[in-house]
């Protein structure tokens, strides 16, 4: 800048003098003065002009150099960072790689999950009739505490496409009991899932559940009627196989093959009397807070040892829920439905019957729910005799392995005496099966 003030003043001092010569001088023609002053001055305007151009040309590469070099310095800068973290990242692994971790720490991740649950109640019936107090699983009129069961849970990942899962437990009567015990192959060809060993039917939608997690004390009036008051299932294969969306959001399709029976809809047998059931199920998604379920269910199989005679059930489970997700742990609704139809042969004649139950709960707060069902079910094996009954009850979660619950149930019948019964039943859960249904 100093450059280019000194050049502008030298021009115009030059300029001055020229002029004030030019008009000075004696016995010259002013115009041949005038243009050899304009020459003179174009010249040194000439000269100026390349050395400003110089001096630009000078600074912008100057301006060019230290912009370079300001943007290396923050290369340096950053690969500096980068390298620092880099160093901190290898201080890090250097300890892990070098820790010796012993042989039983490594067996502990191969451990399987363990749980323990169980079920004690206090009851009392109205009757002291066996008949009607031991389906119920109610104890008699004594008023006795009683544990119900003990259950020990296993399940665990056999490899990365099996898993198993074994439910042992022993009854009120001290007996040893194996609920279920399966392996199950994991997304087969075509989203297929096989399991073969011991487990609960599919059939409807209660039966699969395990008793302490049954949403009522005890289970309805149809089931125990049909299966016992324990779940109807067996040993065999089962197949599950996930359909595509066909008329609804998600179709499920379950084809089961298996002996048991309990003798009482289905006779326990060799492999000449196994019983097959089907089982499809519908989910529907009615909003982002409700959904609703509804599943066909059929089996079939002799129900006697000689095989002579046969027995075919159906169900219709249909269950509506409203969760709705920004009040999800202190709101919910659950409304639950199931009808049965039994087609008996046996030797006395052909038995057809009836039953269903119907169940409506809801959450009130973050501990308690209140709920009540309604059973109705005809006797499978005789004709023209059925009974109703009606039971509601609280239920109050302590937390998610504590849960104390107040049911009362009044039974009509028209082939047995009515009664009423009360129970106060605690289920408690020890690690991470808690109270699933299955």
């Amino acid at each position: 800048m100093l450059q280019r003030s000194g050049s502008v003043a030298l021009i115009l001092l030059l300029t001055f003098f020229i002029t004030a010569f030019a008009q000075q001088g004696p016995g010259r023609d002013p115009r041949i003065g005038t243009e050899a002053a304009i020459d003179r001055v174009m010249t040194e305007l000439d000269s100026l002009k390349a050395r400003l151009d110089s001096i630009n040309k000078e600074l912008g590469g100057r301006l060019d150099s230290l912009e370079q070099k300001e943007e290396i310095r923050e290369l340096e800068e950053l690969l500096k960072e980068a390298d620092r973290y880099v160093q901190k990242e290898k201080e890090k692994e250097i300890p892990i790689s070098r820790k010796f971790h012993s042989g039983t720490r490594q067996l502990q991740a191969l451990n399987p999950n363990i749980s323990l649950t169980g079920d004690m109640l206090v009851s009392a019936s109205s009757s002291n009739n066996p008949v009607i107090t031991e389906p119920g699983d109610f104890t008699d009129g004594s008023d006795r505490f009683i544990i119900r069961g003990v259950d020990l849970n296993f399940e665990a990942p056999l490899d990365p496409f099996t898993r198993g899962k074994f439910f042992f437990g022993v009854d009120h009567q001290g007996k040893f009991k194996m609920d279920e015990a399966y392996m199950e192959w994991l997304n087969l060809f075509g989203n297929v899932n096989l399991k073969i060993g011991k487990f609960f039917a599919q059939f409807g939608e209660l039966n699969r559940w395990h008793t302490h997690a049954l949403p009522q004390f005890d289970r309805p009036r149809p089931l125990v009627n049909l299966f016992s008051t324990t779940e109807f299932g067996g040993m065999g294969i089962s197949g599950n196989f996930l359909l595509p969306s066909l008329f609804a959001h998600v179709n499920e399709f379950n084809f089961e093959v298996f002996n048991g029976g309990y003798n009482i809809s289905f006779a326990n047998g060799d492999w000449k009397n196994l019983i097959y059931v089907v089982h499809l199920k519908n989910y529907y998604d009615l909003s982002r807070d409700t959904y609703l379920e509804i599943g066909l269910s059929g089996a079939t199989g002799k129900n006697d040892i000689q095989g002579d005679y046969r027995t075919i059930l159906g169900c219709l489970d249909l269950t509506l829920k409203w969760a709705p997700l920004d009040r999800l742990m202190y709101r919910t609704v659950e409304f639950r439905n199931e009808f049965f139809l039994s087609r008996r042969k046996q030797a006395g004649g052909e038995v057809n019957s009836f039953g269903f139950f119907s169940s409506l709960r809801g959450k009130m707060g973050a501990k308690f729910w209140i709920g009540e069902r309604v059973d109705y079910s005809e006797l499978p094996w005789v004709k023209n005799c059925s009974e109703w009954s009606f039971s509601p009850h609280l239920d109050y979660w302590q937390s998610e392995w504590v849960m104390m619950r107040l049911q009362y149930s009044y039974t009509r019948r028209d082939y047995m005496e009515n009664d009423h019964a009360f129970i106060i039943q605690c289920c408690w859960a020890m690690g991470p099966h808690k109270h699933e249904a299955y």
